[in-house]
Parts: structure tokens; C-alpha cells; sequence
């Protein structure tokens, strides 16, 4: 029941299909495909747990687990039973990890197009452990591209509203971590170049390149996760804190921050393995004194 609850929560897979696709854009989605998305998440946790890997596996990795469905999906060679296994990913697949998973991809878009808005603030939640503040009241939306314009990208879009100085402070905090994935479309399907109703000429190629708030750069999805893996201390604490508010049913304030550290400096002398990172928080004073 765990391995089930607990990315379910953490990871807010309850909003995979909470905006369900459009048909004309996306006929091949299907509820089989939505549920083997979730699937692929919950048993990726599952085998994390079973096998004591570290959490790094949750940021990068060469492997996934798959179905037919999904290996239709993502265009990958598919698995001779149509049970969830564990496959191999090659770096020309673009997957391993989380992050890069159909279902992250998917709840982070609303039916239509990706979001990178939303998708940075997902990261900066799921990996960081932090809520970005809500954005200004009475923000415009991105308008659709004029007929007689140049067909442009939501991030030339987004690039050109966040000039404003009551969105700059904040999108430059979040954007980057969102861009890291616009090859992906909003179902979570490999791309290189975005689909723009409207507008004039071709579909403008997409650029998943971008900088982090500390000077790091990196150009698509692989390299951004590569950055967050350097940063595993961070992510540990981050998740120490996701696993500590779903085990004691409250959200952690500032008194529980030194507890919190404890248990992530304690799990840091196994290499943050799962299986320890969660035995360090059930034998510590902020679970047995909740």
C-alpha cells in the first residue's frame, strides 16, 4: 500500500487526467494508456523500494518500467508480455528517471499544450520542496499566435511576458526548470519541434536549453537532470520532508527543520538508500514523539 500512497501524494499523480486531452489533438490517448502512465510511476517506486536503490534513481537512471501500451507510446521496442517490467533505456530514449516519465509530463499540461510554468513549479514542489508563490492577480494568459504573425513557441511567449516586472522575479526562478522539458509535448511524447495553432510558416523547432538561478547551463532534459543529481543532498532533504509529512498526515513547519536535516544527514552515510532514508525517519524523535 505504500509503495502505492506515497508516490501518489509526493509526486500528485491524482491529477494525471484531471484535464483530459483533446481527441482531435491527441487521438491516440486512451484510458489504458492513462493508467499504464501511472503504473510506469508506481512501479518505478515500487522497484526503487524493493531493490534499495538510492534516491538518485529518482533523478536519473538507465532503466523504466513498461508495458506494451506505454512502449507504443513513447515509440520503444515492445516487451513480449504485457505485464509492468523493468526495460533498459538507451540515452538516444530520452527517458530514465522520473521526470522525463509520460505521467509527470502529462499532469503538468492541460489537455491542449505543454505548460512550462507549470512544469518548473512541479519540480520546484516534487525535487526542491518548495512552492513557488502564486503568480499576481489578474495575469493574462498567452494568447494564441495572430494568423499574420510568425508562428512562435510558448516559450517565445512566455519569454516575451515575463519581461514585465511584476512576472520577471518569479519566472526566472521557475521558467528554467520547466524548459528542460519542451521536448515533450503535453502527453509526454518525444518531439523536436512544437506544434503552433495559428501563426504563419513551419513549426518552429523547440529549445529546451536554459540557466539555473546559479550560473548552471544546460541544453535539454538529460543535462538538467544531471544537474539535479549533482545536488543530492538537497533533493534527500526535500524528500525526508515529503516522506515525513505524508507518514505523520501534517505538513512540516520551521520547528521540524533540524529533525528533518538529522534524518538526512543520518541516510547521507548509506548513500540515501530508500529502504534507509525511511527506517532513519521511523526511528527518529519527530516520528515516535508525533
Amino acid at each position: 500500500r505504500f509503495t502505492e500512497s506515497f508516490p501518489r501524494q509526493w509526486l500528485q499523480l491524482h491529477r494525471v487526467g484531471a484535464f483530459p486531452p483533446d481527441a482531435s489533438l491527441f487521438p491516440d490517448y486512451d484510458k489504458w494508456l492513462e493508467q499504464s502512465m501511472v503504473q510506469e510511476t508506481t512501479g518505478y517506486f515500487g522497484e526503487v523500494f524493493s531493490k534499495n536503490l538510492q534516491l538518485r534513481e529518482f533523478l536519473v537512471s538507465d532503466w523504466t518500467m513498461m508495458n506494451p501500451r506505454l512502449a507504443m507510446h513513447y515509440g520503444l521496442p515492445r516487451p513480449e508480455v504485457s505485464s509492468l517490467q523493468r526495460v533498459l533505456l538507451r540515452p538516444e530514449e530520452h527517458r530514465g528517471g522520473i521526470l522525463t516519465q509520460a505521467s509527470i509530463l502529462s499532469l503538468t499540461s492541460d489537455g491542449t499544450r505543454h505548460r512550462p510554468v507549470h512544469r518548473g513549479v512541479w519540480v520546484s514542489e516534487a525535487v526542491f520542496g518548495r512552492t513557488p508563490p502564486p503568480p499576481p492577480p489578474n495575469v493574462e494568459p498567452l494568447a494564441p499566435t495572430p494568423s499574420d504573425q510568425p508562428k512562435a513557441t510558448i516559450r517565445m511567449q512566455l519569454e516575451s511576458h515575463a519581461t514585465h516586472a511584476t512576472c520577471a522575479s518569479c519566472h526566472q526562478k521557475i521558467d528554467p526548470l520547466g524548459f528542460a522539458f519542451d521536448n515533450f509535448d503535453a502527453i509526454g511524447r518525444w518531439r523536436t519541434s512544437e506544434q503552433v495553432p495559428g501563426g504563419q510558416g513551419i513549426s518552429p523547432p523547440v529549445n529546451a536549453s536554459g540557466q539555473l538561478m546559479d550560473g548552471r547551463s544546460y541544453n535539454g532534459s538529460e543535462e538538467f537532470k544531471q544537474l539535479l543529481a549533482q545536488d543530492t543532498d538537497r533533493f534527500a532533504e526535500a524528500f525526508v520532508e515529503q516522506l515525513a509529512t505524508y507518514a505523520l498526515r501534517r505538513v512540516m513547519t520551521i520547528d521540524d527543520t533540524a529533525q528533518i536535516k538529522a534524518i538526512t544527514v543520518a541516510s547521507q552515510k548509506e548513500e540515501y538508500k530508500l529502504r534507509t532514508v525511511i527506517e532513519n525517519l521511523i526511528l527518529s524523535d519527530l516520528f515516535f514523539k508525533r
